[in-house]
């Protein structure tokens, strides 16, 4: 199968892999040395598994678009980590796992995706609230019952994670400075950021694609068709 050429101006392609599944280690032959050293630095044998799986399955899904062989892409990385393929500038894409989940979006323009698994009964969520959400979001997410919080937190987390990976950016934003508006869309929210005077040109898109989890895309498009697949 080819997708070399098949995205259009607005649609971005969103693929689903399995890390629990043992057949993406038959393809581990197309990372590199770099890949593979940074894998084995990973600290325990599921981690490193989940990453050498996760860009096994990225290579082999980054080729289908770029038409070149998986083994043969070339990446480069931005200031803060982010990977862009060198030598094909139109094609953006985006990487996030959790759990035993990955995510990979594709697009023509700058896109960021993040997952997110909700089941961690350890986090610090009152802690978490105060030093990534906004003051009415802390507002809103006040009253609500603690599964109801949690499930609204991790909302707010994925969305503004995408939005620091589209950028590239890292932790350089201030994740309490994001905040979103609504949109006639209810699955899509407009970007705002505390220290502008007005709404970025970037938009965030609910994903509900796995039970457990939350998932969001941004883009600089309100409207977008997305198409889903399994690798």
């Amino acid at each position: 199968m080819s997708l070399a050429g098949s995205l259009q101006h607005d649609e971005v392609h969103i693929w689903q892999v399995k890390l629990g599944s043992p057949t993406w280690d038959i393809f581990s032959i197309v990372l590199n040395r770099d890949e593979r050293e940074k894998a084995a630095r990973y600290r325990t044998p599921l981690l490193q598994q989940h990453y050498s799986r996760c860009r096994s399955a990225l290579r082999l899904i980054l080729c289908l678009y770029a038409n070149q062989s998986a083994a043969g892409l070339n990446f480069r990385y931005g200031q803060f980590g982010k990977p862009e393929l060198a030598d094909h500038h139109r094609l953006h894409f985006n990487l996030s796992h959790s759990g035993d989940h990955a995510l990979i979006a594709i697009s023509v323009h700058l896109v960021g995706i993040d997952l997110e698994f909700m089941g961690n009964a350890n986090i610090d969520l009152a802690g978490l609230i105060d030093l990534v959400c906004h003051p009415e979001e802390k507002a809103a997410l006040a009253p609500l019952p603690d599964a109801e919080k949690s499930m609204m937190f991790h909302r707010l987390w994925t969305q503004k994670e995408a939005y620091c990976k589209m950028r590239g950016i890292g932790l350089q934003q201030s994740l309490a400075a994001l905040h979103f508006s609504a949109t006639d869309t209810p699955s899509v929210s407009q970007v705002y950021i505390e220290e502008s005077d007005h709404a970025s040109t970037f938009f965030v898109h609910n994903l509900n694609l796995l039970d457990g989890y939350a998932a969001s895309l941004c883009l600089p498009l309100a409207e977008a068709r997305i198409g889903l697949f399994k690798a």
